[in-house]
């Protein structure tokens, strides 16, 4: 009984345990809650639905009609043709279908049109997850740079709170003086500052990373951190062949392309108005007039059945007037889509160039700020050393410590720097985001 009574006087603990988000389930969460993915996914809907749309045109339509009328007043009886002056009802039955034989391709082209919109559609749907997860693997890495800027200034204020507690001895002692004492306090005041500035940032960045997620913030979620891609040397990049590859397999661009295709299927389609057109139709129908006596209401309509098939020919005599407005938007539309694929190219080239350079440069910057960390430490080790022993002034700790404190941050910053172009530069490569996360 005990044992059961203090599981449940934990479980209020552990519903608010600690969980931990990768970047692969973040990725996973975006794509089920982003607004502007789910806006994608809908329009390739849309696209679907507009294709079968075009293809229900091809299919006959069957009907059915039945019509009922009370006749009032002077009238034709539909048995004598005769005028008659009386009130009388009257009923019809019919069915019949009609379909399309030829339309000069009209409906061909149209399907092929709606075919390519519709995986043009599909490929814009990824592109739409693509850019979005760029953007959230930038959020990601940004919290986890501002958590470790968090943390180092952390440490700033517990070693300058160490000093602080160490003087304050001295002063009580009689050893050190109070200037000494206020400017060490001083120091510890611009630590707590610096620290509440880099817990404000982590609190930002945070809320932007669940704000794209379009997830409710949670203070009890922590973020897995990344490690580094070893398999990707800097000097293995190159721009020219990385985009030569992706222009073969980035949906951004096939989708651009699907797009600029299609309307080659829309002038032809919208040419096709010019062309004789051929339609078939059937109908059978019978009806019932109470004006005759002598047959009942089911031997009128055997005795008034009737019907036709009718194949219609239309031969437009003037319609290139309607259509060569028409076919000159499409054209304008259609080098509008190729402005559209050749700007997409452009980006996609300029995106992987930076990502080429950024890569490289963020792998010095890496090891120069790694470098640097090394060689401040170093000093100010010295530096507190003779501090401690009175033999260094309060302001030549306070400068190195500052140096210190700098090039650490400038390191953390310049580490994940590095990561984020590690995983851009990977997708970039393959075109997908299979091994990236």
């Amino acid at each position: 009984m005990k044992r059961i009574f203090l599981l449940f006087c934990l479980l209020p603990l552990l519903g608010q345990a600690q969980t931990k988000l990768s970047l692969a389930e973040c990725v996973d969460l975006l794509a089920k809650n982003n607004l502007l993915y789910q806006q994608g996914s809908l329009q390739a809907e849309a696209a679907q639905a507009q294709l079968r749309q075009t293809k229900s045109q091809i299919f006959p339509q069957i009907y059915i009609t039945a019509d009922q009328s009370l006749n009032l007043g002077r009238s034709i009886d539909q048995y004598t043709n005769a005028y008659i002056d009386q009130l009388y009802s009257y009923n019809s039955i019919s069915t019949g279908f009609q379909m399309p034989v030829y339309q000069g391709g009209k409906l061909a082209n149209q399907t092929r049109q709606g075919t390519l919109l519709k995986e043009s559609a599909i490929e814009n749907r990824t592109a739409v997850l693509n850019a979005q997860t760029i953007l959230l693997m930038q959020g990601y890495v940004n919290v986890l740079a501002t958590k470790a800027l968090f943390e180092a200034a952390q440490q700033q204020v517990e070693s300058s709170q160490q000093q602080v507690d160490k003087v304050q001895k001295q002063v009580d002692a009689g050893t050190a003086g109070n200037n000494l004492l206020a400017e060490i306090k001083a120091q510890l005041a611009n630590d707590k500052y610096l620290q509440v500035t880099a817990l404000s940032n982590y609190r930002t960045a945070r809320l932007a990373l669940f704000q794209r997620m379009n997830v409710t913030p949670d203070d009890n979620i922590e973020f897995e951190p990344l490690l580094p891609k070893e398999n990707i040397v800097p000097a293995a990049a190159n721009s020219t062949e990385l985009y030569e590859n992706a222009i073969k397999t980035f949906p951004e661009i096939r989708s651009a392309e699907l797009n600029r295709q299609s309307y080659k299927y829309l002038v032809k389609s919208i040419k096709a108005l010019n062309f004789p057109s051929l339609n078939l139709s059937t109908n059978v129908r019978a009806f019932y007039a109470s004006t005759n006596d002598n047959l009942d209401y089911f031997k009128q309509l055997n005795a008034t059945r009737n019907g036709y098939i009718n194949l219609g020919l239309n031969i437009p005599i003037m319609g290139r007037w309607v259509t060569r407005p028409r076919v000159e938007l499409a054209k304008v539309q259609e080098r509008q889509a190729q402005n559209t694929l050749d700007i997409t190219n452009q980006q996609l080239r300029q995106a992987i160039e930076t990502a080429v350079l950024n890569l490289n440069a963020m792998a010095d910057k890496h090891a120069a700020a790694e470098g640097q960390v090394e060689s401040l430490g170093a000093a100010f080790a010295v530096v507190e050393s003779k501090f401690n022993a009175g033999v260094s002034s309060i302001f030549e700790y306070t400068l190195s410590k500052a140096k210190l404190a700098q090039a650490q941050g400038t390191a953390i910053q310049a580490k994940y720097d590095y990561l984020m172009q590690q995983r851009l530069l990977q997708y970039y490569r393959q075109g997908n985001w299979q091994g990236v996360f």
